[in-house]
């Protein structure tokens, strides 16, 4: 995986938008806290998520949520480096306006999921536990997302922090032990078996409409969001 890629993106959608379909329970708030805030990697977690939160939830029209997450992720995440690792050997390198429609229409489905996903169903309750130095220099930062049923998903961050200017990046990221880069490139696989790459954001688009729907029974209450 080249440094800087940054595959928290899918793992975002797939926290919001879709591990709803696979967890039984339904998280009554969504929060981020960090135990040790004097650890800036950790607080920059905790603050990174707390900060998507609000911004999804926040605004009064969905159309407008979807709009405010997007810049807050374009400005933390490199979608576009994403898309194209997404795609591996079948990102069309012999044409770049695919190439670039492509990364718009990922953008989209990305701000859309997380967006949609936290407005639904404010579904996480984040909690950084923790934080270790990798030999590469980066840092290891070790999290939960807790159910109100008591079970709790782990989730680990991976973020390099730039020596100009001490700001913190997301390189990696894993969910139950599932990494989302592998996960995000197996998954286009699949679809493009079946469909080109044009075909693949509606594919996935509809799949995520399918199941939120399935979710909520067609309505959604209007979230909440706490913090302690």
């Amino acid at each position: 995986m080249p440094k800087g890629f940054i595959p928290i993106a899918v793992a975002i959608t797939l926290a919001a938008g879709l591990l709803t379909t696979l967890l039984p329970a339904t998280i009554i708030s969504a929060w981020a806290d960090s135990s040790a805030k004097s650890d800036r990697a950790e607080s920059y977690i905790a603050d990174f998520f707390r900060a998507t939160v609000e911004t999804a939830v926040a605004p009064q029209s969905d159309e407008y949520a979807t709009k405010a997450v997007k810049v807050l992720l374009l400005r933390e995440i490199p979608l576009d480096d994403t898309a194209r690792f997404m795609l591996g050997r079948a990102w069309p390198s012999d044409n770049s306006e695919a190439g670039r429609r492509f990364q718009k229409q990922f953008q989209d489905f990305v701000a859309e999921a997380v967006a949609q996903g936290l407005r639904a169903n404010p579904t996480l309750a984040l909690e950084v536990k923790g934080s270790r130095s990798r030999t590469d220099g980066s840092t290891l930062v070790s999290s939960t997302l807790a159910l109100p049923s008591g079970t709790t998903v782990p989730v680990d961050w991976q973020v390099v922090q730039n020596p100009a200017t001490g700001t913190f990046q997301i390189i990696d990221i894993t969910v139950a032990g599932i990494n989302a880069a592998m996960t995000l490139r197996s998954m286009a696989e699949v679809t493009l078996a079946e469909t080109d790459v044009d075909g693949l954001i509606p594919r996935w688009r509809a799949t995520l409409v399918r199941r939120q729907q399935a979710t909520t029974g067609g309505s959604a209450e209007q979230p909440t969001v706490t913090s302690p």
